[in-house]
């Protein structure tokens, strides 16, 4: 029997359309699904039988391209956005949380005129909000307005003559344009004023700008002071808050107006939450890192010792099942959590066959990601994890300082994983490590970084396979139907009979929207990135590199992989969750194969030698600057005493060609190549022969001489 997963596409070859599916059954009767192309669908429902008839038939099956995936970066969307989202969001929440009720058109009704009453909305908002939820992948950034298919986006309104915006409608004065030099004055204004006073408001900010630049001062002849009186043609508050939202970080403002410490206690975003339970597989995973307690060496080098490496496993809270691991160099940081929750979506039996170990998909069932993680402080937080929560639609939490116990179950993996290679792997730290007298267990060194982490597959596959958990307290239904506490047998049977928490999406999607992401430059030499030059087959079609040419550069969003820089990527604007990648150019040949640091190291290396030679270089241009002048000197020197010319400026300007021919004949003796000491005290008499013609004896060409010898046959030369 098939068995399918929330948001899984479904395509029906022979009704010509692509479903998603929304919530299956836990029993295995059935699922819920949508058509993700229809402007009009709504749920129907797919029983398991048909669709197995289907299935046996070819007109069924799973498909991965998801045309509404997208890797939405939190950094780039306005407020506006997220202000629509949200609202959108707390509308249909409390809908679709009654699953499976909220399936039934009967049961629906009700809920969405509830909603309609509460939110003061329409029925056509509703279902327009709860069908956009359902066929664009399940996710709150599926709400998004399309604001990226409409106007100009990113191309600000010309200023003319015209006065842009709605005209006033109880005012006789017509307002201004703002222009660049009066969005300074703004920025101005916010900069020494607004943001380092938070006692000042908006409106008193406002008040300071037109005080001190749109205002003229009077005499008040009553008091003898001067009065400030603001002119007619001045900038309105509404246009101060716009520009001091589009010119700003809103949230740097703030963070400085009342300190970090209140900003981050108090006004800071609150995006987890640990009030759900674990109903079934893939409702939390809990993700730590360790250094494991072994000695590698190199494997290149069996003699270098490289340290101990970092252990990163992901553990499904449900089950106890391993659904991910990371074994590498790359210590507790982003970098190495990202690896592991890659793995979680990852197909296990192409991930260990690199490390030569085969099985089947039955002897590692994963290949999804959890409703809610659980970490700690320092991988999941931050911006990075952004795109998981969002796009991914994973709900991050985050364990307090000091409080392993609550990732008690990831925990204690870390301890029984390692207690299971202990007797066997050399380079094993033992307790009497760097004892007096102990044993120096880095000399023990023996596997290099592959066969210690073929050794960790082995025992996670022991583990979720043959591992008995004897004090797991199983639950009435799972007693009832025989299941034994092994991880493996667990997992099974919340599949098939509480499905529905898993989140499935294509493996190098999910690879692609956890790296990192920063701004790239595309210029005439390529897209410029850390230095280095990148180019892809969209830029080459569109011109890109001749457009930054013949106009300027602009500014792109890329997503990298530090440990690699020979790519990076762009999505493409017109496949959503679809990237380019972009190679390395011939200009920076010289950092293939290089991570980000090695770049960085290469790069400050250069700037330290070019500022180390430049005292060097300019000793140079100085002393070259004296030799040329000594130069010059000497030539206006002979030249000062020889004698006046005889002839006339004409006459001097008119054989410059037989000067040459007699500078060029005297050169000749001085150049010709000899190969003997000794010359001839003269050089000889030239005696006419008899009957011959008069002839001047100058020396030809030398050119005109080798052109004439090279067409003479090789045996005549």
């Amino acid at each position: 029997m098939n068995v399918y997963l929330t948001n899984q596409l479904i395509r029906w070859s022979d009704e010509g359309r692509t479903e998603r599916v929304l919530w299956v059954h836990p029993g295995g009767a059935g699922l819920y699904a949508i058509d993700i192309d229809s402007a009009s669908a709504l749920p129907i429902f797919r029983d398991s039988s048909l669709i197995e008839q289907a299935v046996a038939a070819g007109a069924v099956g799973v498909t991965d391209d998801d045309p509404w995936f997208r890797v939405i970066d939190e950094t780039l969307l306005s407020p506006k956005q997220k202000e629509s989202r949200e609202r959108a969001w707390r509308i249909i929440r409390p809908i679709i949380l009654e699953q499976p009720a909220v399936f039934l058109a009967d049961k629906r009704g009700p809920m969405v005129r509830r909603a309609m009453t509460e939110h003061s909305v329409t029925n056509q908002t509703v279902y327009r909000l709860l069908r956009r939820y359902w066929q664009r992948g399940l996710a709150p950034s599926t709400l998004i307005p399309d604001f990226h298919k409409c106007g100009a986006p990113g191309r600000e309104k010309p200023i003319t003559e015209r006065k842009r915006g709605r005209p006033r409608l109880h005012s006789e004065a017509t307002g201004i344009n703002v222009d660049p030099s009066i969005r300074k004055l703004f920025r101005d204004v916010v900069t020494r004023y607004y943001a380092e006073n938070n006692k000042v408001d908006l409106l008193g900010a406002y008040r300071a700008l037109i005080t001190w630049h749109y205002s003229t001062w009077e005499l008040d002849e009553r008091t003898g002071r001067q009065l400030a009186v603001p002119v007619d043609n001045r900038p309105t508050q509404m246009q101060f808050g716009y520009w001091l939202e589009k010119d700003n970080d809103v949230f740097a403002i703030k963070r400085r107006r009342h300190t970090s410490r209140v900003y981050d206690k108090d006004m800071r975003a609150l995006m987890s939450s640990s009030s759900s339970e674990v109903f079934g597989p893939g409702a939390r995973y809990q993700i730590d890192a360790t250094i494991a307690d072994i000695y590698l060496v190199s494997r290149y080098d069996r003699n270098k010792i490289v340290g101990r490496p970092v252990l990163y496993v992901v553990i499904d809270v449900f089950s106890r099942l391993i659904v991910g691991i990371y074994v590498g160099f790359e210590g507790p940081s982003w970098v190495g959590a990202m690896m592991a929750l890659a793995n979680t979506a990852a197909d296990k039996v192409r991930y260990c066959r690199q490390f030569n170990v085969e099985i089947d998909h039955a002897d590692w069932p994963c290949q999804a990601l959890p409703s809610i993680l659980l970490g700690d402080k320092g991988e999941l937080a931050g911006e990075k994890v952004e795109t998981l929560i969002q796009t991914l639609h994973v709900t991050v939490e985050n364990a307090a300082s000091y409080r392993a116990d609550w990732k008690g179950i990831v925990e204690q993996r870390f301890r029984l994983l390692q207690a299971e290679f202990k007797p066997y792997l050399p380079g094993y730290i033992d307790t009497d490590f760097q004892i007096r007298g102990g044993t120096d267990y880095r000399l023990d060194g023996t596997l290099d970084i592959d066969q210690f982490t073929r050794a960790i597959i082995l025992c996670v596959l022991h583990h979720n396979n043959a591992h008995y958990y004897r004090k797991f307290q199983r639950e009435a239904d799972m007693v009832a139907d025989g299941v034994k506490a092994v991880p493996v047998e667990m997992w099974e049977w919340g599949i098939a009979r509480r499905s529905g928490r898993l989140h499935t999406f294509p493996e190098d999607l999910v690879k692609l929207s956890l790296l990192p992401s920063a701004e790239a430059a595309v210029t005439a030499s390529g897209i410029r990135f850390y230095g280095c030059y990148y180019s892809c087959r969209k830029a080459l079609e569109e011109h890109w590199f001749e457009r930054a040419r013949q106009g300027r550069s602009w500014k792109i969003r890329v997503s990298y992989e530090p440990r690699c820089m020979d790519e990076i990527y762009i999505q493409d604007d017109t496949q959503h969750g679809k990237f380019l990648p972009c190679a390395l150019t011939d200009l920076s040949a010289e950092f293939r194969g290089k991570t980000l640091w090695e770049i960085d190291q290469v790069r400050q290396m250069s700037r330290r030698h070019s500022a180390e030679h430049q005292s060097t270089e300019l000793f140079s241009k100085i002393n070259l600057a004296q030799n040329l002048e000594a130069i010059v000197a000497e030539a206006e020197t002979m030249k000062a005493g020889s004698p006046p010319p005889p002839v006339s400026k004409a006459e001097r300007t008119g054989n410059i060609r037989g000067n040459r021919a007699e500078e060029k004949a005297a050169n000749r003796n001085r150049e010709a190549f000899r190969f003997t000491k000794e010359h001839p005290a003269d050089g000889g008499k030239v005696l006419p022969f008899p009957g011959g013609v008069d002839d001047d004896y100058s020396l030809p060409e030398v050119t005109n001489s080798l052109r004439d010898h090279s067409k003479e046959p090789p045996d005549d030369r």
